[in-house]
């Protein structure tokens, strides 16, 4: 008889473990991309199935404190503002999608961090996740003779690529005068259109650019996407004998990440 009593008071104690350890248990978190800055697009992506007290509960809201503390719309703990609420992903995931210096209203140095939670619209009761942390990437300048801005691009994205001679170390682009960039837009291995070439555009001394818009270079059909584009820089450059001669760089390639 003891022995069962045991059994019983430890499959009871289980349960009881069980079910704080489901209650306690953070939200699992991903952003598309993997890592942003504060200028960039970031989808954040909650999944609160292992959040006990809020698993099955909708809509759901974001309540925010850092960069911003409180930013403008969180509303009330009792009453959280509409503008908060989250979007429905699927049965307990949840999304935001924001651009950190404009959601906070804060410069790009003043957001190493987003912090927050999600709650019920009315958080009393513990109705809520754990504190949520996701660090930003700082915005720092990293000199190279093919410079991609921004760093994480969209296919609607304003992309400028930077061509800057004194950083480089092939032949063709060190003695190269450059004067055209040619372009090459690819789903995963299969590639969009043509190549195109475009002028570009002098910055400064041995520094060029060209900007555009990904989705623009080519036709997309229903639900066509671009993974990348590869690109190669064009001009002349002078031969033993003096004679301008066409000249190309080695190809580069930038990814495009699916931001919206």
């Amino acid at each position: 008889m003891k022995k069962i009593k045991f059994i019983i008071i430890a499959c009871i104690m289980l349960f009881i473990q069980a079910k704080v350890a489901a209650q306690t248990s953070g939200a699992v978190i991903t952003t598309s991309p993997a890592s942003f800055t504060a200028e960039d697009e970031v989808k954040i992506i909650i999944d609160v199935s292992a959040v006990g007290n809020l698993a099955g509960k909708e809509p759901l809201y974001m309540w925010t404190w850092f960069p911003s503390e409180p930013p403008p719309g969180n509303g009330q703990w009792t009453s959280s503002a509409e503008e908060r609420k989250l979007t429905k992903e699927g049965d307990n995931k949840w999304s935001v999608t924001l651009k950190p210096t404009d959601f906070y209203g804060k410069t790009p140095a003043e957001i190493p961090q987003i912090k927050f939670l999600v709650k019920a619209k009315d958080g009393s009761g513990d109705a809520k996740s754990d504190d949520i942390i996701i660090n930003v990437e700082p915005l720092i300048f990293i000199p190279k003779v093919n410079r991609v801005f921004p760093k994480n691009v969209g296919k609607d994205d304003i992309v400028t690529i930077y061509l800057d001679q004194t950083l480089a170390t092939s032949t063709e682009l060190q003695r190269m005068t450059p004067s055209d960039i040619e372009l090459s837009v690819y789903n995963v291995a299969t590639q969009l259109g043509t190549n195109l070439v475009f002028p570009l555009k002098k910055q400064g001394e041995k520094l060029y650019s060209y900007s555009f818009i990904p989705a623009r270079l080519v036709e997309l059909s229903s639900g066509g996407n671009i993974t990348r584009i590869d690109y190669k820089f064009k001009g002349t450059m002078l031969d033993i004998n003096g004679t301008a001669v066409p000249a190309v760089s080695e190809a580069f390639s930038t990814p495009i990440i699916p931001l919206k």
